[in-house]
């Protein structure tokens, strides 16, 4: 009996989702390796398997490719890998549930964090169109996460009393925008030791401990 319209369908779907998964692969890798401008769809589609014209039908353009790109490693991780234990942890724990994402996505899968990090520096320059305004966003969501984190550490007491939301955001996420240059930059640059550094720090400064006074971050 030949396959029903629906269970066509559903292989198409996924024949589609395998390719743009692969493509956004390749394209990640290729980001990191050569930085965006060197980046060519054609370069892309050699790497995935796939055609020039495939990367052009499924994404429109280079830019187009890149805005899925970034949604996938942004918005994506954030909803699968971060938002649901942020959601279950206090003030405190919180922060080190962003550190620790982090960490484990650098583990996990090196290339695409270089990727983006890679993409932040980028942000500097006035071409690609569009992401310099892109990387502004995601570096002030960032410290509100962070600010509004340390903010709810505060009143659920986890957070040590005194503490400036917005002064610990700037500091952790200077941090962490300093150890990925670095990381970017040199090769025997230790970031999971890094990162483990900032989290250690936060644990001293910013964590309330029973039986101490609690170390307030300066204003």
């Amino acid at each position: 009996m030949p396959p029903t319209p629906p269970a066509r369908e559903s292989l198409k779907t996924a024949r589609a989702r395998l390719s743009t998964n692969r493509l956004l692969r390749a394209s990640a890798e290729l980001i990191g390796e050569r930085g965006y401008d060197r980046t060519t769809l054609a370069a892309i589609g050699a790497r995935a398997g796939y055609s020039h014209g495939l990367v052009t039908r499924r994404f429109g353009s280079k830019d187009g490719l890149l805005e899925a790109l970034l949604h996938k490693m942004i918005s994506e991780w954030h909803e699968r890998e971060v938002a649901p234990l942020l959601a279950k942890s206090s003030g405190a724990a919180s922060l080190h549930v962003i550190v620790d994402g982090i960490r484990m996505s650098a583990k996990r899968d090196a290339p695409a964090l270089r990727a983006l990090y890679t993409l932040m520096f980028e942000g500097l320059k006035p071409a690609p169109r569009g992401l310099h305004e892109r990387m502004q966003a995601v570096h002030r969501n960032q410290r509100s996460l962070i600010a509004e984190t340390v903010a709810r550490g505060l009143a659920d007491g986890s957070i040590a009393a005194g503490a400036d939301p917005e002064a610990a955001a700037l500091l952790i996420a200077g941090a962490l925008r300093g150890a990925a240059y670095q990381w970017l930059l040199d090769d025997e640059f230790d970031f999971d030791r890094a990162l483990g550094a900032l989290a250690a720090h936060m644990r001293q400064t910013l964590t309330t401990r029973p039986g101490q006074t609690p170390v307030e971050v300066p204003g």
